[in-house]
């Protein structure tokens, strides 16, 4: 039995946040004949559980980068990789030291509670009322409690004024750092933090292990899926990934639309 295991943006699902029926149609033909899915995003449950609704028995999800894995089922973490409170306030303190603010997410039992200070911009209000009522998680103005399981942060700004922020933070040390562009609109650009214990390639291998599978497959198409390829014992960037990502696959699916991982994985082993 094989795991197959996919990014969701840019590589599943396109700006409305779909799963073409091809797509869909071939990873249930993968799960009906007794392979594993799971989608590998940086996305909360609030929106992965409404863009999975296609899949039929899909696994729990790797979300927030690999920072925790999502039992949709049971509506519990099944397994969590938490950021103390003394990493916490050393990323609030670069934060500071640049004029910049984010959001910081944390959890309480199923749901996911955000805060942040300040909105410093139009992406950043934009972000926030996009996922304002989505379930499992609530937006908050002000501190997170001192005994809140934080679990990242999430900074959206212009392309210097983040890589100025990645690197700072990547000097300190017990940290993952992602900086990258947002795939649905190119102006925005996040740096997302997490403890270094969080990684897509946790993910997979909490998975495996859990389900009893003994191989797995992989899919992406951005910086943040080379943790989730370096696990995987296979890999394949889209057609539209970053030239980083093509380098490090197993395979590139040269197909340019988005319904090319959901294909792949319905015809595999044939």
């Amino acid at each position: 039995m094989t795991l197959f295991v996919s990014d969701l943006d840019g590589t599943l699902i396109d700006g409305k946040l779909t799963i073409p029926p091809d797509s869909a149609a071939g990873i249930n033909a993968a799960i009906a004949r007794g392979d594993g899915f799971a989608a590998a995003t940086a996305r909360t449950p609030a929106t992965v559980k409404g863009i999975l609704e296609p899949i039929h028995g899909a696994l729990p999800a790797i979300v927030m980068n690999g920072a925790g894995v999502f039992d949709f089922e049971r509506e519990e973490y099944i397994w969590l990789a938490e950021m103390s409170r003394e990493k916490a306030q050393t990323v609030l303190g670069a934060l500071d030291s640049l004029h910049m603010d984010g959001f910081l997410y944390t959890v309480d039992g199923c749901r996911i509670n955000v805060y942040y200070r300040e909105l410093e911009n139009l992406s950043q209000r934009m972000f926030l009322e996009a996922r304002t009522g989505k379930p499992y998680k609530t937006f908050f103005q002000g501190e997170a409690p001192e005994k809140a399981r934080r679990v990242f942060f999430c900074v959206i700004d212009a392309e210097e004024r983040t890589a100025r922020l990645a690197a700072a933070l990547r000097e300190i040390p017990g940290l993952n750092v992602f900086h990258y562009r947002d795939v649905h609109d190119p102006q925005n650009w996040y740096v997302e933090v997490y403890d270094q214990s969080a990684s897509k390639a946790a993910g997979v291998r909490f998975l495996k292990e859990r389900f009893g599978f003994d191989h797995a497959a992989a899919f992406g198409d951005n910086l943040n899926d080379l943790p989730l390829f370096a696990a995987a014992d296979e890999s394949y960037a889209v057609a539209g990934a970053v030239d980083q990502l093509k380098n490090a696959a197993t395979g590139v699916l040269e197909e340019p639309d988005i319904g090319a991982v959901g294909r792949f994985i319905g015809a595999y082993g044939r």
